[in-house]
């Protein structure tokens, strides 16, 4: 095998895994909406009561 050819099997390869990585990517997308948004929440919620205690 001449370097040329592993070179050209690398290169394609590394094409492929990044092809791989975006459409995981974009799928993946959307699932984040929710554990942002309880994440939102919960630091709401928090300085809320932090803010109650402070006044009581």
């Amino acid at each position: 095998m001449s370097t040329f050819d592993r070179q050209a099997m690398i290169e394609r390869q590394d094409r492929e895994y990044d092809e791989c990585v975006e459409k995981m990517r974009i799928r993946h997308k959307g699932e984040m909406l929710p554990i942002v948004g309880l994440l939102v929440l919960g630091i709401f919620c928090m300085s809320l009561g932090f803010m109650l205690g402070r006044l009581v």
